[in-house]
């Protein structure tokens, strides 16, 4: 199948957009994350002399900010290698883009990390990282809270859902 009907079409009309939001979404998170566990065990490292809390997670949400940008580029721009090695297939983008769209797991590890980001946002923000009450603390602190959300995603078993009842059976 390589053409779209206009059902499909109806069902998700910007699929390229779809697809390139989720590149992004994932490159924070895959960024934020690798660079957060490599970055806070050298923070920890660098400063056993004189720990402190507050400027070793300062540091470490730092590099997670930087880290992010470098997964959103690259997750984007391999999207676009792959997509060019298809030459941009309307329908495969399609397909992806909806089956991205109804994967439980997929929506699982996104509400997941969401949740984890807004509290260690709001944890951000009022410890202070580097101030208080700073946008940039608290953007710190949600890039620092995805690990968090996708640690939570793998321990915690996903709830079954019933099976369906048969309402013929008597």
């Amino acid at each position: 199948m390589t053409d779209l009907d206009d059902e499909q079409r109806a069902l998700i009309p910007h699929s390229l957009r779809e697809l390139t939001l989720h590149c992004i979404y994932k490159g924070i998170q895959l960024g934020s994350t690798a660079t957060f566990l490599t970055a806070l065990p050298y923070q920890l490292y660098k400063s056993r002399k004189n720990p402190s809390l507050g400027s070793v997670l300062s540091r470490a949400g730092t590099a997670s900010i930087y880290g992010a940008a470098v997964g959103v580029a690259l997750s984007v721009g391999l999207m676009h290698v792959k997509l060019s090695k298809e030459q941009y297939n309307e329908y495969k983008i399609w397909d992806r883009a909806y089956r991205l769209r109804h994967s439980q797991n997929q929506n699982r590890v996104d509400k997941f990390t969401f949740s984890t980001s807004m509290v260690g946002g709001l944890a951000g923000l009022i410890i202070g990282l580097p101030t208080k009450m700073s946008p940039f603390s608290a953007a710190k602190g949600a890039l620092m809270g995805i690990p968090f959300g996708l640690l939570a995603h793998i321990l915690i078993k996903p709830l079954q859902a019933p099976p369906p009842v048969d309402v013929t059976e008597k």
